[in-house]
């Protein structure tokens, strides 16, 4: 398997309308006074589709922080581990050597700005309520850590939560793309959300050999809700029902990998190198939903009516692309099937890196570019779902029809609403140590990139419709040897509007084509052969063309001497 990376039907109360009013009178995010969290009323959610209690969220104050105190303990229990916060933190994964997570015993603590509060959650606490480790994937080795808090049975539930996340959105200089992203899908029907809170996070290490004697300031955090059984109850879902974390997933038929959990083959780790279980191990709806995916006599209108929800799909595709979370494509989502229904439900999860990051980065890096397909549907063709869905037109309609339905829906003002109320506090605290010193880039870019954020939305949709005019990426395979010849070939393209495609092959001796090899242009079919070449390093590359002139490149990429070239793939003739 190859890897890659309707009419509007929402009534917008009075009080989103006054919000965007007031947004209207300060259009500069980074000035004027410190208002109170920006009310947001919930949307009155069609008969059909995704239903969860939405009253869950309200109890988070969107507009404030919640201070937490952990302190890190030596106390002996040989059902706990023993692991020093200072070797959980120097660890470049937070593993130990057989892969574990390495965990730490804490005491966990709510108050206020001054310490441990009376009336809050763990005062006067004196053992161990739980423990701490390092969480994440790729940010599991930057130099400031998010952590998991997980507490003990005995010490109950912190905001009927067990499993805290605190996410530290290091690349994310506003450090509110996350919570901005959750706060919307709160509002939305035929989807559910996650809870959020801001976090100020003050640890106590008490292991090391010269133990604190104050709470130390860890900066600010995004508390993030933990999507597991827990999570379904309280959302007014089905705790039996399956639900699973997309790891690695393009709902390609791996049936290496994808099992039942009754076969006695079945390796629930490699299963979860895909998907990453959170509910019900019963694996026999997603199988099903699979093969009938794989099997294309089946028409996608059947296959969709059958195992998914029109509404939550094309809800969760329209907001990926509006807010521009392109790394949505084969992970950084949920998937769910209540256990009495046949139906796959999408719901959002990680939008750290959406609402514009990615192409702000490229303007800070310029060795990082980005790809045209990156934008849009294209980015969803990578999976065997998305590619079957929009190889009918009439799919793509109904997302149209949902891009412009939500557009009514994420717009600057209530947007720029919504960024207001959190400025004070990101502001607070990016601004200052240990947040400051620790920031992707300089600080006073803080307020030029904050305000960059509300226009997204705008600009995303811009890029959605013009990219439904160039042709579908695709994967070039390795070239093959044989008999004296190399066999170069790739996989067919797509053009939305049927036009007639061609592609442009091209091999070279650097990867920028500036001393090329050999070059062939309006190439019909999908393969190249040329006569075995001298020993040594070369790049090839193929794009494709429409009859109207819009050209495409393939999914490939690669990084040479930290710049990158998109639709390129290097190979070594021996």
């Amino acid at each position: 398997m190859r890897v890659k990376t309707i009419a509007c039907r929402w009534m917008l109360v009075a009080a989103l309308a006054a919000l965007a009013g007031c947004a209207k009178d300060s259009p500069n995010l980074a000035e004027g006074s410190q208002p109170s969290a920006a009310p947001v009323e919930q949307v009155q959610a069609p008969q059909e589709g995704l239903h969860e209690k939405k009253d869950v969220y309200a109890q988070d104050e969107d507009g404030s922080v919640v201070h937490l105190y952990v302190t890190v303990v030596k106390e002996e229990n040989a059902e706990l581990p023993t692991t020093t916060f200072s070797e959980l933190n120097r660890s470049l994964d937070g593993k130990d050597a057989k892969g574990n997570d390495l965990t730490a015993k804490i005491i966990f603590q709510e108050g206020d700005e001054k310490g441990p509060t009376s009336g809050y959650f763990g005062y006067g606490e004196s053992r161990t309520n739980g423990t701490i480790e390092v969480r994440g994937e790729s940010s599991r080795s930057s130099q400031q850590k998010s952590y998991k808090i997980r507490l003990l049975d005995t010490a109950g539930y912190w905001k009927e939560q067990r499993n805290i996340n605190l996410n530290k959105h290091r690349p994310d200089v506003t450090r509110v793309r996350q919570k901005l992203s959750f706060d919307y899908f709160e509002q939305m029907p035929n989807i559910s959300s996650l809870r959020t809170q801001f976090v100020h996070l003050m640890i106590k290490d008490m292991t090391g050999p010269n133990p604190d004697t104050q709470f130390v300031d860890y900066g600010l955090f995004t508390q993030i809700e933990q999507p597991n059984k827990t999570f379904l109850q309280a959302h007014g879902l089905d705790r039996n029902g399956n639900l699973y974390k997309a790891i690695n997933f393009e709902f390609h038929r791996d049936t290496d990998k994808i099992k039942l959990a009754n076969d006695p083959t079945y390796d629930k780790a490699a299963f979860e190198s895909l998907l990453e279980i959170k509910g019900s191990e019963n694996h026999e709806k997603l199988i099903a939903m699979l093969d009938d995916l794989k099997n294309h006599s089946i028409p996608i209108k059947e296959v969709l009516d059958n195992h998914f929800d029109r509404e939550n799909y094309f809800t969760w595709l329209a907001a990926n692309i509006l807010m521009g979370n392109a790394d949505t494509a084969a992970h950084n989502f949920l998937l769910y099937s209540p256990s009495d229904s046949e139906k796959w439900y999408f719901l959002p999860w990680d939008y750290d890196l959406s609402w514009g990051f990615f192409e702000e980065e490229a303007k800070r890096m310029p060795q990082v570019t980005l790809g045209k397909w990156e934008f849009g549907i294209s980015n969803y063709w990578v999976s065997d779902l998305h590619s079957r869905v929009f190889k009918d037109p009439e799919n793509v309609k109904a997302l149209n029809e949902k891009i412009e339905e939500l557009s009514q829906f994420i717009t600057t003002e209530k947007t720029e609403a919504l960024l207001k109320s959190y400025y004070p506090i990101a502001s607070q605290y990016v601004k200052k140590q240990p947040d400051l010193y620790h920031l992707p880039q300089e600080v006073d870019k803080f307020d030029y990139e904050y305000n960059i954020i509300a226009g997204q939305p705008a600009r995303n949709k811009v890029r959605y419709y013009e990219g439904q005019e160039y042709p579908m990426p695709f994967y070039m395979d390795e070239p093959k040897e044989e008999k004296g010849q190399l066999t170069f070939t790739w996989d067919h393209s797509y053009d939305l509007q049927g036009d007639d495609l061609t592609y442009d092959f091209a091999i070279s001796y650097d990867p920028g084509f500036t001393k090329k090899y050999v070059e062939a242009k309006g190439v019909t079919g999908t393969s190249y052969m040329l006569p075995k070449m001298a020993k040594g390093r070369y790049f090839w590359r193929v794009s494709v063309k429409d009859s109207k002139g819009h050209e495409q490149t393939s999914f490939d990429r690669i990084e040479v001497d930290n710049i990158r070239y998109h639709g390129v793939k290097e190979f070594v003739v021996k």
